[in-house]
C-alpha cells in the first residue's frame, strides 16, 4: 500500500493537529463543567455520582481521584462501569483543561443517552495541587528513559520498533510509515504483541504519555525503551514525512 507522505509547511500540518484540540472541545460545549470547589463538596457530602477517569487503565492504576472508576475515552460504549441509571451524575475527568479525553469521553455517553453529565475540567492536577486524596493501584518502576530528537529517530526507524500510543483523532496528523500501532487506551491488554528483539520507542502526540507507557512495559519486561522527545508534534514541526 503506497502512503502518501506531508507536503505541507511544518507550521501547517502543527496547526491542524491544534484544530483537532480545538475541534474536541467545541463539541462538548454543551456539556457543563464543574469546579474542583463544587466537585469537593459533592464527594464529602456523599451526593450520589459517577467520578469517571477518562484516561487509559495504564494511567488510571498510576495515580487517580480517589473513589472514581475507570472508563477510558475510546471505552464509553458499553462499558461496564457506566451506570445503569442514565439519569445518574456522570462526571468524567483527565490531566487539565489541555487534555482533551474528558470532552471526548462525555459526548460519548451523551450520545447513549446520558442525561446528566459534567465535565472536571481542572482535572487530576488540580485535585493534587489542592492536596485532595488520590489513590494507586500499580507500583510502575521509575526508569531513565532516553529521549530521541525527531531527526535521531528517523535516522535509527529501520532499527527499532516504533510502538505509536495515540489515540484515532491525533493520528489524523499523519502516521510514521512502519509504526506498530497501539492504542494507550489498548496497551495494557495487547503490550504481549510487541517484538522485543529491538529498541521499543514510543510516540505519542505530544510527550505526555511516553514515560507512563514505557514504565509498565519496563514493569512487563521490555528492557530497551526510549521516548520520541515532543512527540508527533515535533515531528512534524521537523518537517519529517508522515502518511496518511
Amino acid at each position: 500500500m503506497r502512503h502518501r507522505h506531508c507536503l505541507a509547511p511544518a507550521f501547517l500540518c502543527a496547526l491542524i493537529s491544534l484544530f483537532s484540540l480545538f475541534t474536541s472541545a467545541a463539541i462538548a460545549a454543551d456539556i457543563p463543567v464543574i469546579s474542583t470547589v463544587e466537585l469537593k463538596k459533592k464527594l464529602d457530602a456523599k451526593e450520589t455520582l459517577v467520578l469517571a477517569d477518562a484516561l487509559s487503565s495504564i494511567e488510571h492504576k498510576e495515580k487517580a481521584i480517589q473513589g472514581s472508576i475507570n472508563i477510558p475515552s475510546s471505552k464509553v460504549k458499553g462499558n461496564p462501569n457506566l451506570p445503569a441509571d442514565k439519569n445518574t451524575l456522570l462526571v468524567f475527568y483527565c490531566l487539565g483543561p489541555k487534555c482533551g479525553k474528558s470532552k471526548m469521553a462525555a459526548k460519548v455517553a451523551q450520545t447513549l443517552g446520558y442525561s446528566n453529565i459534567m465535565i472536571y475540567d481542572e482535572g487530576l492536577p488540580a485535585w493534587m495541587q489542592n492536596g485532595y486524596p488520590v489513590t494507586k493501584a500499580a507500583n510502575y518502576p521509575n526508569i531513565e528513559l532516553t529521549r530521541l530528537t525527531p531527526q535521531q529517530l528517523n535516522d535509527m526507524a529501520k532499527s527499532v520498533t516504533i510502538l505509536d500510543i495515540r489515540d484515532a483523532k491525533h493520528k489524523e496528523s499523519g502516521r510514521l510509515a512502519g509504526a506498530i500501532e497501539i492504542d494507550m487506551d489498548d496497551l495494557e491488554e495487547k503490550h504481549s504483541t510487541i517484538p522485543r528483539n529491538k529498541k521499543v520507542v514510543v510516540i505519542d502526540h505530544a510527550a505526555k504519555q511516553v514515560v507512563v507507557a514505557a514504565k509498565f512495559l519496563s514493569m512487563n519486561g521490555f528492557k530497551d525503551l526510549a521516548a520520541l522527545d515532543g512527540g508527533m508534534m515535533a515531528w512534524v514541526a521537523a518537517g519529517l514525512p508522515v502518511s496518511k
